[in-house]
């Protein structure tokens, strides 16, 4: 058996940092956001703190209003950003850190590790940055971690965070963001509910529609190229029903077909031809949701088609490229990337995992758990191939 870590080596540290860090650094940061949030002391010293996940701001929020450091779960991308990350986040073991290519299993056992140790956990339930402004799926496992932990439960909620940057957007707006904690329920609160009944209380506490709280109160969320890289969530057209053929530029956002669209600083939708079809983004990826199934279920042979995918496997959590230049087809039974003659085809049914990661990249983990990242250097939707494997799979995407 292994030499069990030692999970608060670097927590001292960590709690004097994060604080020197609140004290000093996050004033001028909110200020520049344009973010308030609501102080709260917890009433329970050891927590897990769940909240809906729209900005990657979110988690300075969370610990801005406690005045405290939490340690987070977070993916395993943020390690590759640069090696300043890398050591404040992996070396000292800043995160909890989220590998695609382990099991669910060995995640939870580190969080209920740290909880344990008496170290407050912080996560996401949505597994990442909302795509659409609507707060996504949460597993049902969520709740049952929550019961196993036996400490509190705080729950936290930010409006805002979405329209303020959007995450297929690289433009930041002006308008404004909110955080403030919803609910803290003890341990003894917890002990008597069930997991549906904790898992609702989650799903209900961090909910948030970014577009329906913005029709209740309206806020100006101005800014620059509005519209740039909406094609990296928005993939089929709802005037033409084809599907890749939708850019933007600046604030507009066009379809080969002559549907064109201007993305305005109340993040809707506008026309000066009043052909508005759906006005925002959210309604628009439910839309296309139903319309790409159908797309699916119904093509037979090749159903899609996608230049310039850069394939690489990931090492010891390094890419290594693998293809610089494939060509990406959708089938029914598989997903295929060819170049220059070779091929290397992922047949649907033994994956493990597909699942988009930063804004426009894919990862796909196969049976053998070989953890591929899928990227491209020109605005794309990955969210198409991610619920093309629910779909042609036989299940919900969630």
């Amino acid at each position: 058996m292994g030499k069990k870590r030692n999970v608060r080596k670097y927590y001292g540290f960590a709690k004097v940092f994060i604080r020197v860090m609140i004290k000093f650094v996050s004033p001028k940061l909110l200020h520049d956001l344009n973010a308030t949030v609501e102080p709260y002391t917890p009433k329970n010293k050891t927590f897990i703190i769940i909240g809906n996940h729209s900005d990657i701001m979110d988690p300075g929020y969370q610990m801005v209003s406690l005045n405290r450091y939490v340690r987070f779960v977070a993916a395993d991308f943020l390690l590759r950003i640069n090696p300043i990350t890398k050591f404040l986040l992996g070396t000292l073991e800043g995160v909890i850190v989220k590998r695609r290519d382990k099991s669910s299993e060995l995640l939870v056992e580190e969080i209920l590790e740290n909880v344990r140790a008496g170290i407050p956990v912080g996560l996401h339930a949505e597994g990442m940055v909302t795509t659409n402004g609507e707060t996504g799926f949460i597993s049902e496992n969520t709740g049952k971690l929550v019961k196993d932990s036996g400490v509190a439960l705080i729950t936290y909620r930010v409006t805002g965070g979405y329209l303020h940057k959007p995450r297929w957007a690289d433009t930041k707006r002006s308008g404004p963001i909110h955080g403030k904690v919803v609910n803290e329920y003890s341990p003894e609160e917890l002990s008597k509910m069930s997991v549906d009944e904790i898992n609702e209380i989650i799903r209900r506490d961090i909910y948030v529609n970014a577009y329906e709280e913005q029709r209740k109160n309206p806020q100006i969320y101005a800014g620059e190229k509005l519209a740039e890289f909406a094609e990296r969530l928005l993939y089929v057209c709802p005037k033409c029903h084809q599907v890749g053929k939708l850019k933007s530029d600046d604030d507009k956002f066009t379809c080969e077909c002559g549907y064109s669209l201007t993305y305005g600083e109340d993040a809707f939708w506008h026309s000066d031809k009043n052909e508005v079809i759906i006005d925002n983004v959210l309604d628009w990826d439910k839309w296309q949701r139903k319309e790409w199934k159908n797309i699916l279920l119904s093509t037979e042979g090749l159903i899609y088609s996608e230049e310039h995918q850069i394939v690489s496997k990931v090492i010891d959590n390094e890419p290594q490229t693998v293809f610089a230049d494939a060509v990406m087809n959708i089938y029914k039974d598989r997903f295929e990337f060819v170049m220059n003659g070779e091929k290397l085809e992922f047949p649907l049914y033994s994956l493990k995992r597909v699942q988009n990661a930063s804004t426009q990249n894919l990862v796909i983990i196969d049976k053998d758990s070989n953890y591929y990242l899928i990227s491209c250097n020109t605005p794309h939707s990955s969210d198409k191939y991610v619920a093309a494997w629910y779909y042609l799979t036989g299940r919900e995407y969630k």
